[in-house]
């Protein structure tokens, strides 16, 4: 044990002084690695937003003042899963409020990120604890942030978010904890927190700790004191319990259902060594055991863990502490995601992707013990050089999957057929090019076959059906979403359109106010509600409504919400004028041809409100318009011509 210890002192000292003597050529390499991973990644500013995007996103307000901010750190991350990730969820909202729904911006945080998340791995692989040389070090935090584990981290805006901000909080985390000094301790537990509000498998970052302690690859580790282990981790303690009582307040107590605690742990294991050492060529997202399950793959995987762990044992004076710390590593950080508990996906590549940092760490640590040997030095550079560019490859195509929501969810399904997730994606993508007919039959249809109580594939094939008319279809499965799911706003909206198609009005209206009781700032429902409430009579609360719609509107920069703002701003002239308020309608009017200037019935409002105030040129002027835009729009043509023979002389102006 004494003579373990004294070689990794001396160990130790060697790397001390080779970090002191790294200079300008480490800088330059380092510079180079990080534009590397940055140029790498480039090619996802040209894709769009995918899959979860969508409801993380696009269908997200953007905060407009502090007080929305604040209150992100109040709300679920997701709507129907146990997700509690404020700060993931904040970068990106915020985002959303200085750009819009333009992708571009969100892929080029994503791209930073993972930048950040290689110069965080060097700088913690180069601590003197870990006794690891420069170039191996250069090396394994390259191959961390270029291997195709990692692009499933990076072109998916919201789900790589998701991983790769409470991978950098984690690696700041232990960087700082390894540092002496009360400033970097509280630096650390800061970052922790950053983490576990960043997302919930950061709960691990102070195992790492107490693992970093028990080695005492930490400075000035608590050892055999109870009351130093107490002091130093009780803050954690309280952090945990605050956490819990969040998520208790948001999710209740059925957030968490036990899974096979022998199995899924053993099925993470394997498919994270076999997803490390022979990843996919392409794409395969979210697979189940028959897509990854690979015995050829993982002997193979076997065999490279065997030649490693040889290697280690014949160096393990040196390696000993190394080999305990990474493999710790590896299994802490796969934990959260490792089947224990029941989880939304069982498996995919960015559970494993902090995990995979644990075997490129060990790597580097071993190469180190030889690197007084230049053979060694050589052979080793020379073969991780070769896998970075072999990964950083694989990595660069797999930018095309990504592409846009079809794209994605083609290539889910050409490699996981068998399940609903990516029939209902395609589906739902596949609408948003208004190509009914396909998702219907490619998606749906799909879907029921494996699973006939699916709110969404309901939802997707009433709103389907209802694009090809065929509402009373429509309504069945709009109403058995409802009933799967009761507060589905979206259902509710679309089902009391159905239901108008259909004359069944006071139904609509029902489902209208329920959807608004669900999302008060829901501006479809607000319009579509003030056209029924202005079609019975009941003006003043039209009125309301319209106002809400228009109040509730998205920025200029929000080009996804389909509603038509120009007709919303015509109906509440209308109201308006009913209701002999003609100044102000005449305002809407305007409103909705300054959106659209080729509104024909806008301009003929606009002229019936002008006349009332005995401005008749002006509503000349209209009429005409809109009988140029619609030469046989019946309406306008009468009006005109009552106007003209009670003033002939306007005849001749025109």
């Amino acid at each position: 044990m004494d003579q373990t210890r004294k070689t990794a002192k001396w160990h130790k000292r060697k790397i001390r002084a080779d970090y002191a003597q790294s200079g300008s050529c480490l800088r330059v390499g380092l510079l180079a690695s990080f534009l590397m991973v940055v140029s790498v990644y480039l090619p996802s500013l040209d894709n769009d937003f995918i899959y979860d995007d969508t409801q993380v996103i696009l269908e997200q307000k953007a905060p407009r003042s502090i007080a929305d901010v604040a209150r992100i750190f109040t709300e679920r991350h997701f709507p129907n899963l146990p997700y509690y990730r404020p700060i993931t969820r904040m970068t990106l909202l915020v985002q959303k409020s200085l750009h819009g729904d333009n992708p571009v911006p969100f892929h080029f945080m994503n791209i930073l990120l993972m930048g950040m998340a290689m110069l965080l791995a060097y700088a913690l692989l180069r601590l003197p604890a870990f006794g690891i040389h420069h170039r191996p070090a250069l090396i394994a935090s390259a191959l961390f942030a270029l291997h195709p584990i990692a692009s499933s981290c990076v072109y998916p805006i919201s789900s790589g978010r998701e991983t790769l901000l409470p991978s950098v909080w984690t690696l700041a985390a232990l960087y700082a904890y390894l540092h002496k000094g009360r400033g970097w301790r509280i630096l650390a537990f800061w970052a922790f927190i950053g983490g576990l509000l960043s997302k919930e498998q950061a709960v691990v970052v102070p195992f790492l700790f107490v693992l970093a302690d028990a080695l005492r690859l930490s400075a000035h580790p608590p050892g055999r004191d109870a009351r130093r282990w107490l002091q130093r981790y009780w803050p954690f303690v309280t952090v945990f319990f605050i956490y819990a009582m969040i998520r208790h307040q948001l999710f209740g107590t059925t957030e968490y259902v036990l899974n096979s605690l022998v199995l899924g742990p053993f099925l993470s294991v394997a498919y994270a060594l076999q997803t490390i050492f022979f990843p996919f060529a392409e794409l395969v997202y979210e697979p189940t055991i028959l897509i990854w399950l690979s015995l050829s793959r993982l002997l193979l995987a076997a065999t490279v863990l065997s030649v490693l762990a040889i290697f280690i044992f014949r160096r393990w004076s040196h390696m000993k502490v190394a080999t305990e710390f990474w493999t710790g590593w590896f299994l802490i950080t796969l934990l959260p995601t490792a089947n224990l508990l029941r989880q939304e996906a069982s498996f995919d590549e960015r559970y494993v992707f902090l995990a995979s940092f644990a075997l490129f760490g060990l790597v580097a640590a071993l190469v180190s013990t030889a690197s007084d040997n230049p053979q060694v030095r050589r052979w080793t550079t020379a073969a991780g050089t070769v896998l970075v560019l072999a990964w950083s490859l694989i990595s660069f195509h797999r930018s095309t999957y990504f592409k846009d929501d079809v794209t994605f969810s083609q290539q889910w399904l050409r490699t996981n057929p068998g399940i609903a997730d990516p029939h209902y994606n395609l589906g739902s993508s596949l609408k948003k090019y208004t190509k009914f007919e396909q998702a219907i039959l490619r998606s749906c249809k799909q879907w029921f076959l494996r699973d006939t109580a699916s709110v969404n594939a309901h939802y997707n094939l009433g709103f389907a059906l209802a694009k090809q008319g065929k509402f009373e279809a429509a309504i069945i499965h709009y109403s058995e979403a409802l009933r799967l799911q009761p507060d589905l706003a979206y259902a509710h909206n679309n089902l009391g359109n159905a239901l108008c198609a259909v004359g069944r009005y006071d139904e609509a209206t029902t489902h209208f106010y329920r959807a608004l009781q669900i999302k008060p700032d829901y501006v479809d429902a607000h319009y579509n509600l003030g056209v029924l409430l202005a079609r019975s009579g009941k003006l003043d609360e039209a009125i309301a409504h319209f106002s809400l719609t228009l109040q509730f509107k998205p920025n200029s920069s929000d080009t996804r919400n389909s509603l038509d703002y120009a007709a919303a701003h015509n109906n509440l002239g209308n109201a308006l004028a009913q209701k002999g308020r003609f100044g102000e309608a005449i305002h809407q009017y305007s409103e909705a041809l300054r959106i659209r200037p080729e509104y024909a019935d806008a301009h003929n409002n606009m002229a019936n409100a002008l006349v009332t105030q005995k401005r008749f040129q002006e509503a000349v002027a209209h009429y005409s318009t809109a009988l140029n835009i619609k030469p046989d729009y019946a309406d306008a043509q009468h009006n005109l011509e009552m106007v003209l023979n009670q003033f002939p002389e306007l005849r001749k102006q025109r």
